[in-house]
C-alpha cells in the first residue's frame, strides 16, 4: 500500500513538473517575441533597458513553471482536503462540524494575509535581482573597460549588494511564513 502511494505522488509530481515545463517552454519564445515586437518608444517610456527585459522573461517563466508544477497542485490537494474532510465531518458527527465551520473563516483571513505579504516581498525581490541583473548585464557588455581599469573587485562588490537586498527580502518572507503557519 505504502509503495503504490510513494509511486502515485511521483508520478504525480512528475505530471505536474513535466507539464510546466512544456507550458514554459512554448510560452518563453512568444513572450520574448511580444517584447521584442514593441516599439523602441515603449522602452524609452517605460525606462526599460534590454537586461530588464531579458531578466523579465527569465524570472516571469520561472514564476510560471513553479505556479504550474507546485501551487496548482498543492492548491487543488488542500481544496480537496478540505471538502473531503467536511464531507466525512458531517457524515460522522454533523453537530461537530457544523460548530467548526466559522474557524475555516479565520485560516481564510490568515491565508489571505499570508498571500498578500508574499506577493509584495517577491515583487520587490524581483526589482532587486533586476538591479542585480542589470549590473552584470552592464559589466559584461562592457568587460574589456571593466578588465582594462582593473573593476571586476568593484563590480562583485556592487553585485553582492544589490544581492544583499533579496537575502533580507527572503528573511522577510520567512518570517512571514512562519506568521501565518504559526497563526493557524
Amino acid at each position: 500500500m505504502k509503495l503504490q502511494a510513494l509511486l502515485i505522488v511521483n508520478h504525480k509530481g512528475y505530471c505536474w513538473t513535466r507539464t510546466a515545463e512544456r507550458q514554459v517552454s512554448s510560452l518563453r519564445p512568444k513572450y520574448l517575441k511580444a517584447a521584442l515586437r514593441q516599439d523602441v518608444g515603449y522602452f524609452d517610456f517605460n525606462m526599460i533597458s534590454i537586461s530588464k527585459v531579458t531578466t523579465t522573461v527569465s524570472s516571469d517563466s520561472l514564476i510560471i513553471q513553479d505556479v504550474i508544477s507546485e501551487k496548482v497542485p498543492m492548491f487543488v490537494m488542500h481544496v480537496a482536503t478540505l471538502f473531503g474532510a467536511y464531507v466525512v465531518g458531517f457524515l460522522m458527527l454533523w453537530r461537530l462540524a457544523i460548530v467548526a465551520l466559522p474557524f475555516v473563516v479565520l485560516l481564510v483571513i490568515s491565508g489571505l494575509i499570508y498571500g498578500r505579504a508574499v506577493m509584495g516581498v517577491a515583487r520587490k525581490t524581483r526589482e532587486e535581482y533586476n538591479k542585480a541583473g542589470t549590473i552584470v548585464e552592464q559589466a559584461i557588455s562592457s568587460i574589456r573597460t571593466v578588465y582594462s581599469f582593473v573593476g571586476e573587485s568593484k563590480t562583485i562588490t556592487e553585485y553582492c549588494a544589490a544581492l544583499q537586498g533579496t537575502v533580507d527580502l527572503g528573511i522577510k518572507q520567512g518570517s512571514a511564513i512562519g506568521l501565518a503557519i504559526g497563526s493557524t
